[in-house]
């Protein structure tokens, strides 16, 4: 009897031990791989301070093991993200393994005659004045960087997602971001059965009106109706989420040019910021601070400081990552020293102030990694901006830092459910007369 005993808990311990292996495994966040570079420090390629990250990671573990819940991610920079090169690595890297939640927050960027991302494609009935953050013009910006106006009746916006690499996104849920007025708006769409009408309310907490369809769609058309005072339309973003659905809605916000002070003193920007409910706050900017030959290290962290402080004042739990510049060319002669200069300020305010830090800049060896960069054809032709397969790799590689940090978290705080058929076992009824 003992010795059936003892077989008995030695199959059920050996049993619950390979189910819980077998549950380590699946929870494993492994992405693809960056491609092999010389000049690159993989061991380099961590977040650190990354212990601040520990209430999204823990949301992150919640979304993945139980498919319930959303963590929203909003990641700011300048146009090294406008064109969703980097983001879109990082975006669909992510969706992948903890579900597709919506494509985020999109503008029609060539209604502002700018660069678009491949998959966002817009168009109107009439021209649109274009405004983008850093440039002194009366129309404002908003949530994505960028504002357009019209005060001719009837404009519209229309915004569509192209299939890309065989993947097509789809929405639900609308969230749009436009006047501060009372006005009236109509929304069409090939899927929806007749046009739905949409009501703005001026001086609310959250300046945006939001739209459900019964239907998954891949496209708008919003008109302003025509209202005695009411034809000037603004639009400043819309966000395209999945209503319903667990996993990761990445917003990306990415402007040509843009600082952290252009940011910071947008307050149109902040206000409509709120809206997206973020959780984790990736800000990738410092390109353009390096512009200058020398840089203002104290004033440059005091506007890194007000920064990180204003998104703690509008989320106040949420997280914050903060990374380097990538190098490039200063007037395309030699690398630009001053991205050294930005990227050690960042580091050092972040050591200082125990913010999680992506040192891009160390990563890839600074100055020397942009002459490499450069000679692998990495590099664009303006000695700023990168190739496809430049954004792809820095893509990659913070898609396996932040890969590398939530393993080490799940790691540090595992889940350990009982298998399934161990609790049928156990609750088996037994049979009469025994």
């Amino acid at each position: 009897m003992v010795s059936r005993l003892f077989i008995f808990l030695f199959i059920l311990f050996a049993f619950r031990s390979l189910a819980q292996n077998e549950v380590a495994d699946s929870n494993k966040w492994l992405p693809n791989p960056p491609p092999y570079y010389s000049f690159i420090d993989y061991d380099e390629n961590i977040i650190s301070h990354s212990s601040k990250l520990d209430s999204v990671l823990k949301k992150l573990v919640k979304v993945h093991v139980n498919h319930k819940g959303k963590v929203n991610i909003v990641h700011i920079g300048d146009s090294h993200l406008q064109a969703d090169m980097e983001t879109s690595v990082l975006r669909n890297g992510i969706q992948d393994f903890f579900g597709d939640a919506g494509r985020g927050i999109v503008f029609p960027y060539q209604l502002a005659n700018s660069n678009a991302p491949h998959d966002v494609s817009s168009s109107s009935n009439t021209t649109w004045k274009s405004n983008r953050i850093g440039i002194d013009k009366d129309i404002q910006t908003g949530i994505s960087g960028f504002g357009i106006h019209s005060s001719k009746q009837n404009a519209t916006v229309r915004i569509h997602l192209k299939e890309m690499d065989g993947k097509q996104e789809h929405f639900n849920r609308m969230v749009f971001f436009l006047c501060n007025d009372s006005a009236c708006y109509r929304l069409t769409d090939s899927n929806l059965k007749k046009p739905i009408t949409l009501y703005s309310r001026p001086n609310v907490d959250t300046p945006s009106i939001v739209f459900e369809s019964d239907s998954l769609l891949t496209g708008f058309e919003l008109c302003k109706n025509e209202m005695p005072g009411h034809c000037d339309y603004s639009f400043y973003g819309v966000s395209l989420e999945r209503k319903d659905t667990c996993g990761v809605l990445y917003h990306t916000i990415g402007v040509n040019g843009a600082r952290y002070d252009q940011y910071l003193n947008n307050p149109l920007f902040w206000k409509q910021l709120t809206s997206l409910h973020g959780d984790f706050f990736i800000v990738s900017l410092g390109t353009n601070e390096a512009q200058t030959p020398k840089l203002n290290e104290p004033a440059f962290i005091a506007v890194c400081d007000s920064f990180v402080h204003k998104i703690h004042k509008i989320a106040p739990k949420a997280c914050v990552l903060i990374t380097t510049p990538p190098g490039s060319y200063f007037k395309m002669k030699k690398p630009n020293p001053s991205v050294q200069a930005v990227s050690h300020a960042l580091a050092h305010y972040c050591d200082e102030h125990d913010i999680p830090l992506w040192d891009l800049n160390k990563i890839t060896d600074g100055a020397t990694g942009t002459i490499a960069f450069k000679r692998y054809n990495l590099l664009g032709h303006d000695g700023i901006h990168f190739t496809n397969a430049g954004y792809q790799l820095q893509g990659l590689l913070l898609l396996n830092a932040l890969s590398a940090t939530y393993n080490d978290y799940f790691k540090k705080h595992p889940i350990k459910p009982k298998p399934k058929y161990i609790i049928e076992y156990i609750n088996k009824p037994k049979k009469p007369g025994r």
